[in-house]
């Protein structure tokens, strides 16, 4: 479960931090924020999902990414409450659906990485 969560996870924010780099001082949709600082962030955070996915990795690894990722993600969403711009990080700022998305999504790693992994096999260390 882990490994696909990170993957998915991983697409997800990646292909946000490629559409981001073409389409920078605006948002993207006009719902997302995509600010060069972000989607540098991004690509970290998308290979770090993406290589824990991929690779045979215990899966105390994959949790522990999933884990720091969802808690940045809520950090990111927290902090844009007291400052959309996230202190001048984020020139264009955190529209609402921003905060919505980094909030829910943070949380949703955050209690998929707490969770013990229920797949057959899972206790076999890297193997799933």
């Amino acid at each position: 479960m882990h490994r696909i969560v990170a993957i998915v996870l991983g697409i997800v924010v990646a292909l946000l931090a490629i559409v981001g780099f073409f389409i920078e001082g605006d948002h993207f949709l006009g719902l997302m924020n995509v600010d060069l600082t972000l989607d540098v962030l991004r690509v970290v955070l998308a290979a770090a999902l993406l290589i824990v996915g991929f690779a045979n990795v215990p899966d105390s690894a994959r949790r522990a990414v999933l884990v720091v990722v969802g808690v940045m993600y809520v950090l990111m969403g927290l902090l844009a409450f007291a400052d959309p711009t996230l202190f001048g990080l984020l020139p264009t700022g955190f529209t609402g659906f921003d905060i919505g998305f980094h909030l829910v999504v943070g949380a949703g790693a955050i209690v998929l990485g707490a969770l013990p992994d229920r797949t057959v096999g899972s206790s076999s260390g890297g193997s799933r």
